[in-house]
């Protein structure tokens, strides 16, 4: 696609923009139409961001920027009372420094089929979908993880640590059971080989617990499993080229098929009143070979957590939220991730729950120079407006 016809699409998905679709909602034949929904049938939905940022970099300089950071559009439409499917097209801005090679202008489509029991205690679910490995979420991406009890949104602009570490979106067929307060998934996926020209399948399951405390307060716990991380897109961008060689300061050049390294997730939530708590934890199952990717002098086993706090309020007739959130990793450095990272962000209702006004401040801090890393911090300040419809 060349740029002008990405532009024609741009201004195509501002207009439309992204869907919030709620797989369950499109398969209830019985509700009534709502806003944005053709009668019965079809729902569409939309999301524009467009932000400006101020970058002080970890090698002291600094850039200013403006872009339409995320432009979404989707469609769910109810086949049948059990049957529903819908398509996401999401449009990324990006590092513009990064190259097309990885895109400063990136566009991917998730497209699945639904097949269950409306409120039933099972559900199938297969095509083009991000896997529930982490339930942490791009923020404006909805329906990708009810296997479980997530998705959980973070409230700041920037990902999650989690998210950027446990993403992948690939075919994939998932199947969902709930009993009682219960509620998990298998999962199984089938796509390229980043250590190969070949593809592989792979598999993983999560497990969730959901409820309503006595108090008041809702409680939410979730593992997942997943069965190589390698195969994740971050481990797969960073670890291997096109050519299924190793990359990087902190991997080797002899990385074959068989290093291959389990990982488990941890997830909960607390919500009370106008205080929402969440926090996720990730780590690989073993080390990595050394010939795949290092710490020090050894093989590393990364691990990254993220606990972030949301409070809600209203004020002079507009409501909002106040966001802190503290992220870490260790040993990660290969993966080109920071150590730390401190968010906080203030997002106020600007007009009728659908014009939303964000400013964040980021902090994140690099490994020190012992680990190939700089040792210094990079601030981020962001400025964003959001349109949904």
């Amino acid at each position: 696609m060349n740029r002008y016809d990405r532009i024609l699409l741009s201004i195509a998905v501002a207009l439309l923009a992204a869907i919030r679709v709620d797989p369950a909602a499109a398969q209830d034949a019985s509700v009534e139409a709502e806003p944005g929904l053709i009668p019965g049938h079809i729902e569409v939905g939309g999301v524009v961001q467009l932000s400006a940022s101020h970058e002080q970099s970890y090698g002291g300089g600094s850039t200013t920027s403006t872009a339409a950071e995320q432009l979404e559009l989707g469609i769910g439409i109810e086949l049948h009372e059990w049957v529903g499917t819908e398509v996401i097209w999401i449009h990324e801005h990006e590092d513009e420094e990064a190259g097309d090679e990885h895109g400063h202008d990136l566009g991917f489509l998730t497209a699945t089929v639904i097949v269950g029991p409306h409120e039933g205690s099972w559900w199938l679910k297969g095509g083009v979908q991000f896997l529930p490995f982490t339930l942490f979420e791009l923020a404006s991406v909805h329906a990708v993880h009810d296997a479980t009890i997530g998705p959980f949104e973070s409230a700041a602009i920037v990902d999650p640590l989690s998210f950027e570490y446990g993403e992948k979106l690939e075919k994939s067929l998932q199947l969902g059971v709930s009993v009682g307060q219960f509620e998990g998934s298998l999962f199984g996926f089938y796509g390229d080989d980043p250590r190969s020209s070949g593809n592989r399948a792979g598999y993983g399951a999560a497990i969730g617990y959901k409820d309503a405390l006595d108090s008041g307060p809702e409680f939410a716990v979730n593992v997942s499993f997943i069965d190589d991380l390698g195969g994740l897109d971050l481990f797969a961008e960073e670890l291997f080229d096109e050519s299924g060689a190793a990359d990087g300061a902190h991997q080797r050049t002899d990385a074959n098929e068989d290093d291959r390294v389990p990982g488990w997730a941890a997830a909960t939530q607390l919500a009370f009143q106008y205080l929402t708590v969440t926090g996720e934890f990730m780590i690989a199952q073993d080390r990595f070979s050394p010939s795949v990717l290092t710490f020090g002098d050894r093989g590393a086993r990364p691990s990254v957590w993220v606990l972030e706090a949301g409070f809600a309020f209203e004020l002079a007739g507009r409501s909002g939220e106040v966001v802190v959130a503290s992220h870490g990793t260790s040993e990660a450095a290969g993966l080109a991730l920071p150590a730390t990272r401190f968010v906080a962000a203030l997002n106020v209702d600007l007009w009728n729950e659908r014009l939303i006004g964000t400013v964040e401040w980021v902090r994140d801090s690099d490994y020190g120079t012992s680990h190939d890393g700089t040792g210094g911090v990079l601030n981020t300040y962001t400025a964003q407006l959001g349109m949904e419809f």
